[in-house]
């Protein structure tokens, strides 16, 4: 009897531990968000290569339960000194330094991952559905996908060139790799 109260004690706790979540830290080096933007006379891109994160993951089921991603708003490098320059004055980075994004609902749909959040983003939080895919290689977890958003949903002004203003939407793609 104590041999199979032992036994029965071990696999309840092998058990367990397997249906723990893990705690996956973003992958710095590996991670980038780039945005595009365009004006009438030309289209950019910037990109910030240097975004936090966190997500919880459950390996018993591969299902992500959680996810935050910080991001600067200065961070974001264009190639162009004096564009950024601008879209820091723009953006207002001294009151709103930083872009989240939080998550705890993402539904696996096929060969899609629907990642249901809120972006905090120049002071307006808001509920966005991102659309991306999930790949498992080792122990990283690696997401990518694409965005978009209107800059005057976010209460942000747009700029002009030239006396005609920048389009109204942003598009955003990311790729975020998550690893122990």
């Amino acid at each position: 009897m104590p041999r199979l109260l032992f036994y029965s004690i071990f696999f309840m706790g092998v058990l367990m531990l397997t249906a723990q979540e893990q705690k996956k830290q973003l992958n710095t080096e590996m991670s980038k968000i780039t945005y595009s933007a365009n004006h009438i006379l030309h289209p950019w891109k910037g990109v910030n290569t240097n975004v936090k994160g966190v997500l919880v993951f459950y390996p018993n089921n591969q299902e992500i339960k959680e996810m935050a991603v910080l991001a600067f708003v200065q961070d974001f490098d264009s190639k162009n000194e004096g564009r950024d320059a601008h879209a820091l004055e723009v953006l207002e980075s001294l009151s709103y330094p930083q872009v989240r994004f939080y998550s705890n609902l993402m539904e696996q749909k096929k060969d899609s991952l629907f990642i249901h959040g809120q972006l905090d983003f120049h002071g307006v939080n808001k509920n966005i559905t991102i659309v991306g895919v999930k790949k498992l290689v080792g122990d990283k977890i690696i997401l990518s996908g694409t965005f978009e958003i209107k800059p005057t949903d976010y209460k942000i002004q747009l700029p002009s060139f030239m006396m005609v203003k920048i389009d109204d939407v942003l598009n955003f793609e990311f790729e975020l790799t998550f690893n122990k």
